[in-house]
């Protein structure tokens, strides 16, 4: 059973409110006022990280993170100036499949997140 503490409430709620990914210092500028230290936000995002509440994406030298909502396999794009996220279709299972078949490879896991500009950003 997860504990959540006031404080962790608090960080999944600002991360249940938006849909773009956020840094633990993005968090932070949010709950300013609420008395959290950052190194309680880190500690927060690291307990929702080891419990699969949270996803973590790297990116311009930073961690962002979002809600783990649906605890599928999923794909992103990600925009790096706006930070939109757009899931998108995953093409990995005929590699997979290759590699398991010609290279007799054991496949656990894989990742795949595309960052560029989104549309509004890149006019």
């Amino acid at each position: 059973m997860l504990r959540l503490t006031s404080h962790r409430k608090k960080v999944y709620d600002i991360l249940n409110n938006t849909n773009k990914p956020l840094s633990c210092e993005m968090i932070y500028e949010k709950v300013e006022n609420e008395n959290i230290n950052l190194s309680t936000i880190y500690r927060a995002i690291d307990y929702f990280f080891e419990n699969d509440l949270v996803l973590k994406f790297h990116f311009n030298n930073k961690s962002y993170y979002i809600l783990n909502q649906d605890h599928n396999h999923s794909h992103y794009f990600i925009c790096t100036n706006c930070l939109k996220m757009d899931k998108i279709k995953c093409n990995m299972k005929d590699i997979i499949t290759e590699l398991k078949e010609t290279k007799n490879y054991q496949i656990l896991n894989h990742e795949m997140t595309v960052y560029g500009l989104c549309d509004l950003c890149s006019n």
